[in-house]
């Protein structure tokens, strides 16, 4: 393969394959590192998400956080799952790992949360 030959296509080659191997945890490491202490103190307190969303609608939801990185569905209900940083427990902790919230019948019934 002539690819290999080439000692800068073979490393550029190496590199994407790294990124694809990467679990889930390293991503989020990376994306963690790259945070500022601004952006860390921006984000949302997990207690003030969970008062807040439950009877939202989708609309009120992709405005207050963002759009989902993850929708699933199953029976009568929708989860949105946000695995970037969006929220803390309080202002000195590490953010959340996921945030997941569930709709049914296109309002929020619950927001569920993985700790650091």
């Amino acid at each position: 393969m002539k690819t290999f030959q080439d000692e800068a296509k073979c490393k550029e080659f190496m590199s994407n394959s790294v990124k694809d191997i990467q679990s889930d945890d390293e991503k989020r490491e990376e994306e963690l590192a790259k945070l500022t202490t601004e952006q860390l103190a921006g984000l949302k307190l997990r207690k003030e998400i969970k008062d807040k969303l439950p009877g939202k609608n989708g609309n009120f939801v992709k405005e207050y956080l963002g759009t989902p990185d993850e929708i699933k569905r199953g029976g009568d209900r929708e989860y949105w799952i946000y695995k970037r940083p969006i929220s803390k427990f309080d202002t000195e902790s590490m953010p959340d790992k996921e945030i997941t919230v569930i709709f049914k019948r296109s309002f929020v019934e619950k927001v569920e949360h993985k700790k650091p």
